[in-house]
């Protein structure tokens, strides 16, 4: 058997003329200016989100105020509403993340569905 060697030719250096040089510069510069500019949206961005979560921390200040003191719920009770509301949105989104992946239209029911009654033994619990 004969073995074929692979004759490799030499590439030629790119040619850097100053038109090559100037044109790379202003690529450069406009990369340059684009990441900074995308740096200040990031920055305002995190500033607007810290805004957003100081906002929400008021609200809810506000609502266990309000729920505690006007409205006379006890601590208690209002610890075990806040759990079942949360395991409700978890459940809420791991429905729509699955329509998302799947490309199903949420049913359009007319009526509106029917409230559920919190159940102990719901086999949601375990699944998430």
């Amino acid at each position: 058997m004969r073995k074929s060697k692979k004759i490799r030719k030499k590439k030629k250096p790119a040619d850097f003329s100053p038109e090559n040089a100037l044109s790379f510069h202003a690529s450069m510069a406009s990369v340059q200016k684009r990441f900074t500019q995308f740096s200040e949206d990031l920055q305002k961005q995190d500033e607007r989100i810290q805004d957003m979560e100081i906002h929400l921390n008021l609200i809810t200040r506000l609502l266990t105020t309000l729920c505690v003191e006007k409205f006379g719920m006890r601590i208690g009770v209002l610890k075990r509403l806040i759990k079942r509301i949360e395991k409700e949105a978890i459940r809420d989104s791991q429905i729509m993340h699955l329509e998302t992946l799947y490309k199903m239209t949420p049913p359009s029911d007319k009526k509106g569905p029917s409230p559920r009654p919190f159940q102990k033994d719901d086999p949601w619990d375990e699944i998430s």
